[in-house]
């Protein structure tokens, strides 16, 4: 039977304040209890109405909208990433893992997000960590990953080969000494005007976590170029302009493109 345990409006305290999220508990797992009542105690009220409903139910955590509150929302799935080799997303000649060096092993993703970038390069064999800023999304991660373990292919897939943190990734870039890869997918504007809006998963981590300052990201770079023994990997839409000038290489694709820079 399910348990509507408490319902609090919330926002993020160690993120920008760009929207606030209610908190719906809705379940008897334990887990996801104990992650609502972390959160609940670590953030204040807010003084704007939410735009999102953080959903904590019996299939785990959904990010909703607060307009839609009994609609299903946005929940990360890393079951549903296309694990065929080759045809699929895990071969090393894909642009991302070609970007990262077939003969690297281990990488920090930076800029976390939603985590597939993360876990396709987990799955394709490289040991990853990534680093999440946001609380809101950092929950939705560690449920992806708990349903991710009692799926056995799926497991074995990540063969033990992915951890997310959460935290700061230019106060937490430093303990990464030696890590021979840095990715970073910088969230900037897109081209258009406000009214376009991009696609689905994509506006509502803009919407959770706002655009990367320029400098934040020039500043993380820098802290990734003391840190990377081999590479550094940044992500770019194809319309923006080169992230650095001094790139070693490019892969680019039809919508996206991947800078390698080398560290010092």
């Amino acid at each position: 039977m399910h348990n509507t345990m408490s319902i609090s409006k919330l926002e993020q305290s160690s993120v920008p304040q760009y929207n606030a999220v209610e908190v719906v508990v809705d379940t008897t797992d334990s887990r996801l209890i104990c992650e609502a009542d972390s959160f609940l105690s670590k953030h204040k009220t807010p003084t704007a109405e939410p735009r999102h409903i953080l959903y904590f139910g019996e299939l785990g955590v959904e990010l909703r909208s607060a307009n839609s509150p009994q609609k299903m929302g946005y929940q990360i799935d890393f079951n549903k990433i296309d694990r065929r080799a080759g045809s699929g997303n895990l071969s090393k000649k894909h642009l991302l893992p070609m970007a990262v060096g077939e003969l690297n092993n281990s990488v920090v993703d930076a800029t976390a997000g939603f985590g597939l970038d993360a876990a396709r390069l987990a799955m394709t064999g490289f040991n990853v960590t990534a680093i999440e800023r946001s609380p809101v999304i950092s929950i939705m991660l560690r449920d992806a990953m708990c349903r991710a373990m009692n799926i056995l292919e799926l497991a074995e897939k990540l063969g033990g080969r992915l951890e997310f943190i959460e935290g700061d990734s230019t106060k937490l870039l430093g303990d990464c000494l030696g890590t021979e890869v840095v990715y970073i997918d910088p969230m900037f504007p897109p081209k258009r005007k406000k009214s376009a809006l991009p696609p689905g998963r994509i506006q509502i981590l803009q919407s959770l976590v706002g655009f990367d300052i320029q400098q934040e990201s020039e500043k993380l770079f820098d802290l990734a170029v003391e840190v990377a023994t081999k590479r550094i990997v940044v992500k770019r839409p194809l319309h923006a302009s080169s992230f650095k000038e001094n790139h070693v290489a490019i892969h680019k694709g039809k919508l996206v493109r991947y800078e390698v820079y080398k560290p010092k």
